[in-house]
Formats: C-alpha cells, structure tokens, sequence
C-alpha cells in the first residue's frame, strides 16, 4: 500500500486518480514481494506518478500502454549529462516506468504489443531483420539491439514510416545518415553506425527491396589500426586492486571472484555475467566460456580462482536463481549483466586509487594481454585465450613488447632524437 511508504498525500492522490490507480497497490505489494527496499519501491511509485499524469494528459487509458508508447514517454524525458555518453544517460523515471508497464503486461492489464495484423511495416522488417541477425550471423542481444536501432533510424530519417518507400534509400540519403550519426560518437565507436547500417542495407538487398551493392553507398569512417596502445595495468596496481575488495561485506566474495576472472583469464564482463554453474568442471579445473559470435573456448581455472568462485557460491543469498553464479547485491536478486560487472570493476579500481584512462572490466583484458605478450607467449595462444575470431585483433598486443620492439626500430634519419 501507498501509505506504508511515506509517500507524499499529493502524490498518492495524483496517482490514485489517474489512469494508474486501480493498479499502483498490485505494483507495491509485488515488489515489496520481491524484497525491494522501501526507497526503491518510493522512487518507482513517484515515477508511475509521473508516468500517469502524462497518460492523462495524452488521454490514454492503461489498457493500451505497450513497447511502443513506453518508447514514446522514454523519449521525451531529459538525459543527464554524462562525458562517457554523448546523448547523456538515462532518467531514473525510465526504470521504474519500464518496471511498472512490465508489471501490467504480466498481470494482462495491457499488451506488450499490439496483434501483428495491426502493426506496421516498418516493425515487421526490423523483425526480419532481427531474426536474420540471429540465424545468420548468430549475434549476441547486445549487439542486435545497436543494429536495430541504426536500421530503424535509417528508415524513420530516409524512407519513412509507418511503410518504407524504398526509392528514398539513395546514395546521398544514406551517406549523410551513416556522417551525422558518426560524427555524434567518440572515435572507438563511431564504426558502429557504419556496421550497422551495412548489414541492414546487405539484408535488404537479399530481400529484393532495394538494388544490390547499395551498401557501398555507407562511407567508410577512417579508424587507424594499432594508432595507440592498449591501457594497461602494473601487478603492484592489479595486487592493490584485490587487496582493496573487502570479503566482509555484502558482495565482497563476489567482487573478488568477479576481479580474478578479469585479471587471471582476461574475460570481457559479459562473459563474466553469463557464466552458470554448469559452466565450471571442478574435476577438470577448466570453465567453459561462450564469447562472441556463439564461439565457446574452455579456459583452465586456478585454484585460487576457483576457490573465490566458491566463496562466491556460499555467500549468494537463499533466494537467488541456482544455477547463477553472480547475483545483484540488493533484491530482487537476479542475475548481473555486463554493464554491473564492468562497474564493479570501477568502483574496485577507484577504491584502490588506480587511474588507469577509462575505468572499467576491460582493463584487466588488456592487461591479461599485456602479460601474456611479455612473456614471450605465441600470439596465436594469446589470441585463443581471449577468444578473438581473427589474429589481427590480437596484434594490437605486439607493441606492448617495446625491448623487441626497439631491436628493429630503423634509426631516426639524421641522427637520434
């Protein structure tokens, strides 16, 4: 109930009066069910009520809030300023209004999409296009999503909605739409768009909707290769890293188990977050990873990574799925993802006064890389152990061996500088 939170009487007012409010009771009892803090549960409920004042005004009842209309009232809320985020970051009432329609697709208050027969074409297509990633190129969620929102964009901006007119698809059209949405990113990412917006145009070539090659309209965004060197980490900075995890708390056994898998196996934080027990043979001492693109590699575990795995095993709380290795550290317990464990590994960075470029998980790739190099380890092993699908994406570790490196450098002409 509304009343046990200490909300504000307006708000449960507004909220009670508003199209919401047959259902505003149901979303707290079930996330108080889930064990979410009251302070949690408060910041959701102000953001339903926010949520509410804006159907009202839109005249919408909630049997007709889906995906799309979330989208929209997404859309039109202010970003933070963020410098690692060009558009900003998210608002906070975004979470708990996704947190709350989901609430109404289970309960079937709403549907989570209107029947196929009254969606439009332009849905259908990006559908297409989604499974065509999926079956095709067997791409991960993650990657699906950046795809699809570039295709989508391609069509709103230059073939239209809700049918595409395909003779809109020109050379100039799609040239200026891959240059503006390029020229909005740092360079380590402003490929993406490129990438993107190829594999659509190739997929609609091979549907027979627009002519053949016309991905040779995108321009190609010049990114040099090997142009810097990897950041990596000292073993006294890595040492202070693990030192600084305290076991006692909350989340402690986890964070190191989490940090040791960065630092001992070079894993990326999403392979972190897949891993299940299943994954992990104890009798071998090996983990099974799945990386990229649907490839598995099978990694050996040290002992003491597997005896932080297992302390990170015992300290999950009862309610946690099974089979879950990693758990969120405040409920509902669920499963992390990429983006919690590359945070984890900032805040362990930051507490232990490390300043090493961007913070994050990937650090401890390089750095794993970085170690792997210098001790004079064939770059094919290397290249195997962090599951890279070509050997050109591990020679960018090569430069980091600056002693050999230094035995074939020519002389400066015209003497040493």
């Amino acid at each position: 109930m509304l009343e046990t939170l200490s909300v504000h009487p307006r708000i449960c007012e507004r909220i009670r009066s508003g199209p919401l409010g047959r259902w505003v009771d149901d979303f707290v009892d079930v996330l108080a069910g889930r064990e979410y803090a009251k302070s949690t549960i408060r910041r959701h409920v102000q953001a339903a009520a926010i949520f509410s004042d804006w159907l009202d005004q839109q005249d919408v009842a909630a049997t007709d809030i889906d995906e799309t209309l979330v989208g929209r009232f997404v859309s039109g809320l202010s970003r933070r300023p963020s410098s690692t985020r060009p558009s900003g970051r998210e608002s906070a009432v975004a979470g708990g209004v996704r947190l709350l329609a989901a609430h109404l697709w289970a309960r079937e208050v709403a549907a989570r999409r209107r029947p196929v027969a009254a969606r439009c074409d332009t849905d259908q297509w990006l559908e297409r296009f989604n499974d065509h990633l999926v079956h095709v190129h067997g791409l991960v969620v993650g990657t699906r999503r950046i795809y699809r929102r570039y295709a989508a964009a391609l069509l709103a901006e230059c073939a239209g909605t809700p049918t595409p007119d395909w003779s809109r698809l020109t050379v100039p059209t799609i040239a200026a739409f891959v240059q503006t949405r390029a020229s909005r990113l740092r360079p380590s990412a402003c490929r993406a768009p490129v990438t993107a917006t190829r594999a659509f145009l190739r997929f609609l070539a091979t549907s027979g909707v627009v002519p053949a090659r016309i991905e040779g309209a995108v321009p190609t965004i010049r990114a040099w290769k090997h142009a810097s060197l990897p950041r990596a980490l000292a073993a006294d900075d890595v040492q202070r890293v693990l030192a600084a995890v305290d076991e006692t708390r909350p989340g402690g056994p986890r964070d190191r188990a989490i940090l040791l898998l960065l630092t001992r196996l070079g894993l990326r934080a999403g392979e972190v977050a897949a891993l299940t027990v299943h994954d992990i043979d104890w009798h071998d001492g090996t983990v099974r990873v799945a990386g990229k693109g649907g490839r598995e590699r099978r990694l050996p575990l040290a002992a003491d990574v597997g005896a932080a795995l297992v302390a990170a095993l015992h300290s999950r709380p009862p309610t946690s799925p099974p089979a879950v290795i990693f758990v969120t550290a405040q409920p509902p317990y669920r499963q992390l993802v990429g983006p919690s464990v590359s945070a984890i590994a900032k805040r362990a960075l930051q507490r232990a006064g490390v300043t090493v470029g961007r913070l994050g998980a990937h650090v401890f790739r390089h750095t794993f890389a970085s170690q792997m190099v210098r001790r004079d380890v064939p770059m094919k092993t290397v290249s195997d152990l962090l599951g890279h699908a070509r050997l050109e994406t591990t020679a960018i570790y090569a430069k980091l061996d600056r002693e050999t490196l230094a035995t074939i450098a020519l002389p400066w002409p015209g003497g040493a500088r």
